[in-house]
């Protein structure tokens, strides 16, 4: 960006606008480039300016979560990363459709909300059907997008609409019947997803007991601590499952456990995460990402497709 353009950035978002700001403290990889600008919005006035802003004056943005499926690269971002925050990322009781009768209790959730929040709120109002959140990370409006998942359920089967920002800075709400949905994608026709905001999700609960859905929950949260690595930075699942397979049985076949490049590795515990052993780079990590893919190829004939979006 240009002077000017700092100047009235500067103008139009006051302290909520951040300049040359480190990636790797705002992703759970740990590591990450430099973003030219990070903007925290907390209404959708604030957000609708800014991206009318962004388009006018041909700047670059992403939109981000929590940082639990991004990486940075080392070369940074030239542009600005967007954050849903405060009345943004709450969660509330919806008004549509109706919320007392005998049928669906519907909640409304910020694009910004994280799911431990949603999760955490629909426990407390004994709320079920989201309890295979547990232990997921990131935020509302990512895993929207993602159709985050587990235990063959998914995000997507419990929308009841979506309120959607567009790279011009239109509202519009979409109902479940324009949603398409397959496995981590959302698609919408004639839109570009990387210019899409989800602003609020609305979803469909069931009322149950709440020892119950605590139950499930911690259920849910062990068999994950069984199986994944803890207590080192990463995105989760790296690599998506193609079809008929899983990503972590063709690396681990391929003979990739504990591979590293760095400080990053093929975790041993879980061939379908990368992790940050210590200082990894950004650089680090795409290698790793790159050798996994050509020799599981080679072994296996299967290009593999990562879930974490890399910008």
């Amino acid at each position: 960006m240009n002077r000017r353009q700092k100047r009235e950035l500067n103008e139009l978002l006051g302290d909520r606008v951040r300049w040359d700001v480190s990636m790797a403290e705002y992703s759970t990889f740990r590591a990450g480039g430099r973003a030219e600008a990070l903007a925290d919005v907390d209404t959708v006035e604030c957000l609708q300016a800014l991206v009318r802003w962004l388009r006018t004056n041909d700047v670059a943005w992403r939109i981000i979560g929590r940082g639990s499926n991004i990486l940075v690269s080392e070369q940074g971002f030239a542009g600005v990363i967007v954050r849903l925050q405060d009345a943004l990322a709450g969660v509330a009781r919806g008004h549509e459709p109706d919320c007392t009768g005998p049928g669906p209790v519907t909640v409304r959730a910020g694009g910004g909300c994280s799911m431990a929040r949603l999760l955490a709120w629909c426990t407390a109002h004994s709320l079920s059907g989201l309890e295979f959140l547990a232990g997921i990370p990131g935020s509302v409006g990512g895993g929207v997008r993602m159709n985050a998942g587990a235990w063959g359920q998914a995000m997507g089967e419990r929308l009841q609409a979506l309120q959607v920002l567009d790279g011009e800075g239109g509202l519009r709400r979409l109902e479940a019947a324009e949603l398409r949905f397959s496995y981590r994608r959302l698609e919408l026709d004639g839109q570009d997803p990387d210019r899409m905001i989800i602003v609020t999700a609305w979803f469909g609960l069931e009322r149950g007991r709440q020892a119950e859905i605590v139950a499930r929950c911690r259920g849910y949260l062990a068999r994950r601590r069984e199986k994944q690595p803890a207590g080192v930075g990463s995105a989760g699942s790296f690599f998506k499952n193609p079809a008929g397979d899983y990503a972590g049985r063709l690396i681990e076949a391929a003979g990739l456990k504990g591979l590293t490049r760095g400080d990053a590795m093929v975790s041993p515990r879980h061939a379908n995460f990368i992790v940050n052993t210590g200082r990894a780079t950004a650089d680090d990590i795409a290698a790793l990402m790159v050798e996994v893919q050509e020799r599981v190829y080679r072994d296996s004939g299967i290009r593999l497709e990562p879930e974490v979006c890399i910008f």
